[in-house]
């Protein structure tokens, strides 16, 4: 009788201990399903608050661990279609939420699209009319900054296949339209609203011409908050025919081909940004044969390409504070390249540094000895 109950009494505690793990296990599972029903229950009220009333969303739905919204617009007062994307995904950080911290750790968008439009003042076309801006709350405009308004921290936000084109009508009569395709994006590390850190962000995107496609990648850190930006901008054979409204002076000869390419590090601290580059323009073709290009004689340009393998390089530097209203990146860049081929061309330049555009018969004469 002794040596049977023992075994017995062996089995029931094994089979207590079994049932024991698999109650706290289930516990543990269901635990973690609340707190990740809850996480994106917390997530989808604040993306509804984000989006605001001026976009149309047609779902928002909850998964695990995730929520997505699907088919995000945003239209323009006057009907016009400015913000479009096909998913927008927010996952949540479990491990900062149980430290009761506001930790999100992947934002993606699918197929993002963007339009831009820069009115003749310079400013940008207001995606939102103010009757459709939807309305601060008095509790939250009085609400003091403390613990409960803690920053939003993005670990990591990406795009793929993104789009933007870009019309600027500020430049001349006849506006520059830019479109970029294929852009792949990435930022990590940021808060919303942006704090002092640091974020690493990179891009890369195709821009479509004429004569093909042209390539632009950037990487690089900025802060959010103060702008201060250290990065690198390279651009490959982008077609420099729709470049025409930023470069075309008036009297000069239209340029019908060309690919331009690009090398440039660029920095701001204290909202002074410099960068330093090169201009590489090759394959240049003309609607004429006389005129002439950036203000100089196109004579002079095509012995130029003629004598380096039908290539022109220039280096520039450039130096300006962002918030001078008479500083316009744009305008700075031309002048200096302008004055780049100037000096390549053997043009003289005063000392105050603006070349001298009135080529008397000495000044050609210089150009082809």
């Amino acid at each position: 009788m002794v040596k049977w109950f023992r075994p017995r009494r062996s089995i029931m505690r094994r089979k207590y201990l079994i049932y024991g793990f698999l109650s706290i296990l289930v516990l543990l599972v269901g635990g973690a399903g609340l707190l990740l029903h809850n996480a994106n229950r917390i997530i989808k009220y604040q993306l509804q608050q984000f989006l605001g009333r001026g976009f149309s969303v047609e779902d928002i739905s909850f998964r695990w661990g995730e929520v997505r919204a699907t088919d995000i617009r945003l239209v323009r007062p006057d009907s016009k279609e400015v913000l479009t994307t096909k998913n927008l995904g927010v996952r949540a950080n479990i491990i900062g939420l149980l430290k009761k911290e506001n930790i999100i750790s992947d934002v993606h968008l699918d197929s993002p699209y963007l339009f831009l439009e820069v009115d003749k003042k310079g400013e940008i076309a207001p995606f939102l009319s103010a009757s459709n801006k939807a309305p601060v709350k008095a509790q939250n405009r009085n609400k003091p900054q403390g613990k409960d308004s803690k920053p939003f921290l993005v670990k990591k936000f990406w795009m793929k296949e993104g789009s933007l084109d870009y019309l600027d009508r500020k430049v001349s009569p006849s506006p520059a339209r830019i479109r970029m395709r294929e852009i792949k994006a990435e930022l990590k590390n940021f808060t919303v609203p942006p704090d002092s850190r640091v974020s690493d962000y990179e891009i890369d995107a195709v821009i479509p011409g004429k004569a093909g496609k042209g390539k632009l990648t950037s990487q690089g850190s900025i802060n959010l908050k103060t702008k201060d930006t250290k990065s690198k901008l390279s651009i490959r054979d982008l077609d420099i025919t729709q470049l025409r409204p930023y470069y075309e002076k008036k009297g000069d000869v239209e340029v019908t081909q060309g690919l331009l390419s690009l090398d440039a590090r660029i920095t701001v601290r204290d909202r002074r940004i410099r960068s330093e580059g090169t201009i590489t323009i090759k394959g240049l073709e003309f609607k004429t044969s006389g005129g002439s290009f950036l203000g100089m004689p196109l004579l002079g340009v095509t012995k130029m390409l003629k004598d380096n393998h039908d290539q022109i390089t220039l280096d520039f530097t450039l130096e300006g504070d962002l918030d001078n209203p008479k500083f316009n990146i744009t305008e700075s860049l031309m002048k200096k390249l302008t004055l780049s081929l100037a000096k390549s061309l053997g043009m003289p330049v005063e000392p105050m540094g603006k070349s001298v555009f009135d080529l008397g018969g000495s000044a050609l004469k210089k150009l082809f000895q």
